[in-house]
C-alpha cells in the first residue's frame, strides 16, 4: 500500500472543492447576501419615511427609484458574496431563479402603470408586496429556506394591504424595510454574510 503524497492530498482537496461548488451551483443559489438584504431594507425604510412625509403612500417618484437602487444593491452585494465564497454568480441556479422571478416582477411593472393611469394608486402597495412575494417565493425553490419564508411573508403583507389599503404604507415599511433587514440578519448569522 502506498501513502499519498502531499501533492496527491492537495489535488484531492481541490477536486472535492470543485465538486462541492459544482453541486451547490447546480442545485441552489447560496450566494444570497444578508448584508445586501439589510441595505435593501434600509433603502425601503427610507422610502417609506419619504412617502409618509409626502402626500400619498405609493408616490412613484419615491418608489420607482427605490426599486432601481434596491436591485442594484442586491446585485452588487450578491456578486461580492459569490466571489468571496467562490460560487459562480451566473450558475444554473441563478439563471433559474431569475427566470422564475421575472414574470411576477414584469407583471408588477405593467400593473403599476395600469393602476397609476386608472387612478387606483391605493392598490399599488398591496400589489407590489404580493407580486414581489410571489416572485421571491418562486425563486426560493433555488435558494435557501429563509428566502422562502421571506416570500411567503411578503405575500401575506400584500394580501393584508389589498384588503386594507389604508395600511399600505405601514405594510410596505414592514416588508420592504423591516422584513429585508430581519431576513438579512438571519442570513448573516447563519450563512456567513
Amino acid at each position: 500500500m502506498t501513502i499519498p503524497t502531499h501533492e496527491d492530498r492537495e489535488s484531492a482537496k481541490e477536486t472535492l472543492a470543485y465538486i462541492r461548488r459544482t453541486m451547490e451551483s447546480a442545485s441552489s443559489f447560496t450566494a444570497v447576501s444578508g448584508w445586501g438584504l439589510i441595505m435593501v431594507g434600509f433603502v425601503g425604510l427610507l422610502a417609506a419615511w419619504l412617502a409618509w412625509s409626502g402626500t400619498h403612500d405609493a408616490d412613484l417618484r419615491i418608489w420607482l427609484p427605490t426599486a432601481g437602487i434596491s436591485i442594484a444593491l442586491a446585485c452588487i452585494f450578491n456578486i461580492r458574496k459569490a466571489k468571496q465564497t467562490d460560487v459562480p454568480i451566473w450558475s444554473g441556479a441563478i439563471r433559474r431563479l431569475v427566470w422564475v422571478m421575472a414574470p411576477a416582477l414584469a407583471a408588477g411593472a405593467v400593473l403599476t402603470v395600469a393602476l397609476a393611469r386608472g387612478g387606483s394608486e391605493h392598490l399599488l402597495p398591496g400589489m407590489w408586496l404580493a407580486l414581489y412575494g410571489a416572485g421571491v417565493t418562486a425563486g426560493a425553490e433555488f435558494s435557501i429556506r429563509a428566502i422562502r419564508w421571506m416570500g411567503v411573508s411578503f405575500l401575506l403583507l400584500g394580501a393584508a394591504a389589498l384588503l386594507e389599503p389604508g395600511a399600505g404604507l405601514l405594510l410596505m415599511a414592514a416588508g420592504f424595510g423591516g422584513l429585508h433587514v430581519v431576513i438579512g440578519l438571519d442570513i448573516v448569522m447563519r450563512h456567513g454574510g
